[in-house]
């Protein structure tokens, strides 16, 4: 594949390369699609737990209660193993 990433981008791909974190282009852009996927998935996590926090603090203002997995499964007559 051929990018054509700009002068910015070209520059970077070269101090990367001459710190010796990566030793060339395709090496240093894996290493950047690795860490923005990480950087997603901590962005994807923390919204999760910021959404599971407002739920529960909704649910105790609201006097709601936890219901199990295992518990709704049992109330619809299903089994883990019909998923």
């Amino acid at each position: 594949m051929n990018v054509n990433l700009g002068a910015y981008y070209e520059q970077k791909l070269q101090e990367i390369m001459a710190k010796g974190v990566a030793s060339n282009k395709t090496e240093a852009l894996r290493m950047a699609v690795i860490a923005y996927e990480r950087m997603l998935e901590a962005e994807e996590e923390r919204l999760v737990v910021q959404r599971i926090a407002k739920d529960e603090e909704r649910w105790k203002k609201t006097g709601a209660k936890w219901t199990s997995f295992d518990e709704v499964l049992r109330r619809n007559k299903m089994d883990k193993k019909d998923l």
